[in-house]
């Protein structure tokens, strides 16, 4: 079997609430929309908060709709969520350390050359070291952006 090569862009991301990570996420993801397949994977639901926040801002409608489509602010399941046809995943993992860790293990399945990863840390419920952030992730996702 002849599988093709992964390039996997490490990325994580630090916040305070579900509305602090949404409003850091964002930007990125608008960013990513157009050439990205967006995969969001969360340890709780963040469908309500996310429609809350998108009601909020100065946002078009075509982009808050597609914000609003990307598969799944509160789906799990990775093996149902995966596109053949994709050539560049971007992928939000939002949960505790043992979570986040368990959604990595599951992305090798993804058939594409390019996988973008943020896993997402609330900070009030783990603790992370700037160690471990230094050695795992390539750059740290804040509201400035990468």
């Amino acid at each position: 079997m002849i599988t093709k090569k992964q390039k996997i862009n490490k990325n994580c991301c630090l916040y305070v609430s579900d509305f602090h990570l949404e409003m850091i996420l964002l930007p990125y993801l608008k960013r990513r929309m157009n050439n990205s397949e967006i995969l969001i994977y969360t340890q709780n639901d963040l469908a309500e908060s996310i429609k809350t926040l998108l009601d909020r801002t100065n946002l078009n409608i075509e982009d808050k709709e597609k914000i609003l489509n990307i598969k799944y602010w509160d789906n799990k399941n990775i093996n149902k969520n995966k596109n053949e046809n994709s050539k560049e995943y971007t992928i939000i993992i939002n949960g505790n350390k043992e979570y986040i860790k368990e959604i990595n293990k599951k992305i090798k399945i993804l058939n594409a050359e390019v996988i973008n990863v943020v896993d997402c840390y609330d900070i009030n419920n783990c603790i992370i070291e700037p160690s471990f952030i230094k050695s795992n992730y390539k750059n740290i996702l804040n509201t400035e952006n990468i």
